[in-house]
């Protein structure tokens, strides 16, 4: 059964709403706020100026808002956690330059507990459509090594199977990166498409054979040069189950915002009790029409 959420857009100074649907009335609306030569300003007044400049923020916030309402959240931690950070750049002397790009340490602590909280929602999106993201993805969990020449390369995989560690493998012989084992998915942009054909075409885990990749740049003469990287995979699961909490995490990062939001909004009858608003938000989400 859908829980049902009447939200009372009401904005600074002003408290109160019309009984009838999608029209929104201040209390005291007509008291007038100033004077000018030609136009006299009230609480009413001021009420549609900032529907119409906030209406972005405003929309944002009450999205943000609807799905926190429907979502099992810890607020308690996520607050104690907040609280911890701050605490602990007052401690690194950072409090004067965060003041000086927030204006306060409370904003700042706002900020930071809105990025928490969506990235709370996030996972819980990717938790209730576990099923349905993961479908014919084939996540791994692996550290890479890249060489510039297929000698390094080879010898790294000569030390990984004399007992080294494949770090230190890759180390010894000149990986271009720092090999870290992380989550990767088929969608992974970071992957290039030789890698990701290798990881198609087998089952295994453990040391992968060399991988070429050629990269080709135009200069402004027009002249090609090509570079190739060669890439080893250290591939320590292909079992989600064993790495699944990573890879909810991966894909929370990957959804888009505006997914995680209609998926929260779908389990509320929401009623408006502005127009514009409500005109507003309809035409950007589908499933409050």
């Amino acid at each position: 059964m859908k829980k049902i959420i009447v939200l009372l857009f009401v904005l600074l100074l002003m408290a109160g709403c019309s009984a009838d649907s999608h029209l929104s009335k201040v209390s005291e609306g007509e008291t007038v706020l100033f004077k000018g030569p030609n136009k006299t300003f009230t609480k009413q007044d001021l009420y549609k100026q900032l529907k119409v400049t906030d209406s972005g923020a405003i929309t944002t916030d009450i999205m943000n808002k609807i799905a926190l309402a429907s979502a099992d959240i810890d607020m308690d931690k996520i607050n104690t956690d907040a609280d911890e950070l701050i605490n602990t750049y007052k401690e690194m002397g950072y409090e004067d330059y965060i003041i000086a790009s927030y204006g306060s340490m409370e904003a700042y602590k706002d900020s930071y507990i809105s990025t928490l909280l969506f990235s709370e929602l996030s996972k819980l999106y990717v938790k209730d459509n576990y099923d349905t993201i993961i479908g014919d993805d084939k996540p791994v969990k692996m550290a890479i090594a890249s060489f510039d020449s297929e000698e390094e390369a080879l010898k790294c995989i000569e030390d990984f199977n004399n007992g080294s560690t494949f770090d230190m493998a890759a180390a010894n012989n000149n990986s271009i990166n720092t090999p870290s084992t992380s989550v990767y998915s088929d969608s992974d942009q970071s992957l290039v498409y030789e890698v990701k054909e290798y990881l198609n075409s087998t089952d295994k885990t453990g040391l992968s054979t060399v991988i070429v990749n050629i990269a080709t740049s135009t200069d402004a003469d027009g002249n090609q040069t090509e570079k190739k990287t060669y890439y080893v995979l250290n591939i320590e699961s292909r079992n989600a189950d064993e790495f699944k909490d990573e890879y909810i995490e991966l894909k929370a990062a990957e959804t888009e915002a505006e997914t995680v939001r209609n998926h929260f909004m779908s389990s509320h009858e929401i009623k408006f009790y502005d127009q514009d608003l409500y005109e507003l938000m309809s035409s950007t989400y589908e499933v409050l029409k």
